[in-house]
C-alpha cells in the first residue's frame, strides 16, 4: 500500500473507537473494525476533515478544499457514496457509512495493487506469487490488504457476502462465472472498475478482462460484495 493511501485509510479508521477484538464481517472474512461516532451537518474538526479527505480519494467529495466543516456539500458527498454502495441515504456519516468508506479505501488500494500481478502464471491450487488459480488469487489479494478470507473454491465464495447487480458493481466486488455454462460457478475474479475484472486464467495467468466481451458475458453468474 502506498504511503499516502495508507495514511488515508488510517485516518478513516482513526475515527473509530478502540475495540478488544476483530469482528466477523461475514462467515468467511474478518477484519478489525469498530463502531464510529456519527458525523452530520454542523459538525467540524479533524474527523470531518478525515471524512472529506477519504470521500475525495474515492471521488465523491469534489469541493476544492478540505474544510473540516460538515455542511451541505459534505452531506451531498455522503449521500452520493451511500447511494453508490446501496446504503440508506440520509447524508449522515454514521458507523455503517464510515465502515463502508474505510472498506472502500482498502479495496481501492487492492484493485490498484492487483495490476502489478498481471502475467504471473496460472497454477492449479496456487495461492502464492509462484502461481495462482482464480480463488487463490482472490484470497491472496484480500489477505495482502489485511482482510482474511478462507482459502476456498469459487463455488464456495459465491455463497458468501451480499449480491450486487452488475450495474451496481464497485471496485473490489467479486464476479463469478460458469466456464462450462452449466449453471455451476467455476471461476471468480475481482471487479476493478470500468467494466473490467482481473483473475487467474489457465491460459494467460493473471489477466484483466471485460465483463461484456463475447467469451465472458454469456458465462456470467453474478457478483458478491464480501467486504
Amino acid at each position: 500500500m502506498n504511503k499516502s493511501l495508507r495514511n488515508l485509510v488510517l485516518a478513516s479508521l482513526a475515527m473509530l473507537a478502540l475495540a478488544p477484538a476483530a469482528q466477523a464481517l461475514h462467515p468467511q472474512a474478518a477484519h478489525a473494525e469498530t463502531p464510529a461516532a456519527s458525523l452530520s451537518i454542523g459538525m467540524s474538526g479533524p474527523s470531518v476533515s478525515a471524512l472529506q479527505t477519504n470521500l475525495n480519494t474515492l471521488g465523491y467529495y469534489t469541493y476544492p478544499s478540505i474544510t473540516g466543516y460538515f455542511g451541505t456539500v459534505t452531506a451531498q458527498s455522503v449521500k452520493d457514496f451511500q447511494s453508490a454502495y446501496g446504503l440508506g441515504v440520509d447524508g449522515i456519516a454514521g458507523p455503517i457509512t464510515q465502515q463502508n468508506i474505510a472498506r472502500a479505501l482498502v479495496k481501492r488500494n487492492l484493485v490498484a495493487d492487483s495490476a502489478s500481478y498481471i502475467g504471473i502464471p496460472y497454477k492449479w491450487g496456487g495461492s502464492t506469487t509462484a502461481g495462482f488459480d482464480c480463488s487463490g488469487f482472490v484470497s491472496y489479494m484480500f489477505a495482502t490488504h489485511g482482510v482474511s478470507i478462507a482459502r476456498s473454491t469459487s463455488a464456495t465464495m459465491y455463497t458468501w457476502g451480499t449480491p450486487v447487480a452488475q450495474d451496481k458493481l464497485m471496485p473490489g466486488d467479486l464476479v463469478f462465472y460458469s466456464l462450462n455454462m452449466d449453471g455451476q460457478v467455476s471461476h471468480v475474479g475481482i471487479y476493478v472498475g470500468n467494466g473490467q475484472f482481473i483473475s487467474a486464467l489457465s491460459s494467460k495467468g493473471i489477466y484483466t478482462q471485460s465483463l461484456g466481451n463475447s467469451y465472458w458475458a454469456p458465462k456470467y453468474m453474478g457478483a458478491k460484495r464480501i467486504f
